[in-house]
């Protein structure tokens, strides 16, 4: 690295933080969430406006040099690690042994249904649309991924912020998007060993049996290994001991992951889990990783999420398939969701509002789309199409839930404390 190469690299991560954290501090002040405020700062910087206006000012502070963009890119990594890490410790898979018929049915017809739609909106994309060096059927199978999932940080801070949380309504939302995230990631991991070594049944297998064995093993001795791990904590004598231990254990799980082809997300995402699960955390720690994340991390991964986002890319068809993927997305959620709660004994109104809860993709529909784009799944078109599709799905839920509240009646806002089980600071929420 040149002494110009750390320069330019300081100044671009002040550059991105401040433009995040401007943009978060203005989104907060119009009541939407941090995230989309701190990407649209991003996309303002990048090729979608900066560039397109003052093209050599972009070029001067946002070079194309892979060894500049690489330096970028392994912080953003750092933010990805970050947010998957708080989203786990946030998630409590004890909910879902309280699921009942809503709950089961909202969690199946809000996955099932989206990415079934996406699977089939993804074989019939343009071959431009298609990245050449991965097969239709990966693409396709990414995409549907990337409409199943749902994003419980977003989710949680739109319930507290609507006074949801503890309603029965809030408690099944909550309770299927638990669910959602957690399978989500497991086929988002399986998808992206495909996209690296192809669609050979040889390499499917591989892929799939890695996966199976990894998540069975942390699940038999995983909770075990960790507990023994942060048992060393109350011995450690340097300063944030805990901390450390639990910043250990998940770059462990994820390097495991990714060592053995299955991306390192599910490594992450699991290894929090764990910590989630193990009561030896205490409050201190656990807030000092978000503290960590959500100060620094998280939204510098948001804005640099937005300077690689290119809105001039989409026109024609992929303007067209852009607003089609949106439409499939929201639907595909709403529908899925809301029918198989209503299925499960929710009324009406109620079991559209969780149709609607659900669908706020948020930050985590960014992770994926960065995965996307790193393994090679998503073209610029494509990637600025999956960015879209998390922001309009994150700004157009708390409305939207609102005004299905307000038709649900009385009943659906009395307090299910019993199952609303996962713990959320709403200041630092993405």
């Amino acid at each position: 690295m040149t002494e110009h190469q750390l320069f330019l690299f300081i100044v671009e991560v002040a550059v991105l933080f401040l433009a995040a954290r401007l943009g978060g501090e203005l989104a907060a002040r119009i009541g939407i969430p941090l995230h989309v405020g701190e990407l649209v700062l991003g996309m303002m910087l990048g090729p979608s406006l900066l560039g397109w206006i003052a093209p050599d000012a972009f070029e001067g502070l946002f070079p194309a040099d892979p060894e500049q963009r690489a330096l970028l890119d392994v912080l953003s990594w750092m933010g990805i690690v970050m947010l998957v890490m708080i989203g786990g410790l946030e998630a409590r898979l004890s909910i879902l042994s309280r699921a009942r018929g809503a709950v089961i049915g909202s969690w199946i017809g809000g996955f099932t249904l989206p990415f079934a739609a996406g699977f089939a909106l993804g074989m019939v994309f343009p071959e431009s649309l298609v990245p050449t060096v991965v097969g239709r059927p990966v693409f396709a199978l990414f995409l549907a991924t990337a409409m199943s999932i749902s994003a419980i940080p977003v989710i949680a801070r739109i319930l507290i912020d609507l006074d949801l949380f503890r309603t029965r309504t809030g408690s099944v939302i909550i309770a299927a998007a638990v669910a959602d995230d957690t399978i989500g990631w497991i086929v988002l991991s399986v998808v992206t060993g495909l996209a690296a070594g192809g669609v050979a049944v040889g390499s499917v297998a591989r892929t799939i049996l890695l996966t199976a064995a990894f998540v069975g093993l942390a699940l038999i001795v995983g909770r075990f290994v960790v507990d023994k791990v942060l048992d060393l904590g109350p011995r450690l004598r340097i300063p944030h001991g805990n901390t450390s231990l639990m910043f250990a254990i998940v770059l462990c799980f994820a390097a495991v992951t990714q060592a053995i082809g299955v991306h390192l997300v599910l490594g992450a995402f699991v290894a929090a889990l764990l910590i989630g699960r193990s009561g030896k955390v205490d409050g201190r720690s656990v807030a000092g990783l978000r503290e960590i994340g959500m100060g620094f991390f998280v939204p510098f991964f948001f804005a640099y999420t937005g300077i690689k986002v290119d809105l001039t890319m989409l026109r024609g068809s992929a303007l067209a398939f852009t607003v089609a993927a949106v439409v499939v997305a929201c639907l595909g959620k709403v529908i899925g969701g809301g029918l198989g709660a209503r299925l499960g004994g929710l009324p009406r109104w109620e079991a559209l509002a969780v149709g609607f809860g659900l669908n706020a993709r948020g930050a985590m529909e960014l992770v994926i789309a960065s995965i996307g784009l790193s393994v090679g799944v998503l073209n610029d078109a494509t990637y600025a199409m999956v960015v879209l599709i998390a922001v309009f799905t994150t700004v157009m839920t708390a409305p939207l839930l609102r005004w299905c509240m307000g038709r649900a009646g009385p009943a659906s806002l009395a307090e299910a404390p019993a199952v609303s089980v996962v713990e959320v600071d709403t200041k630092v929420v993405a």
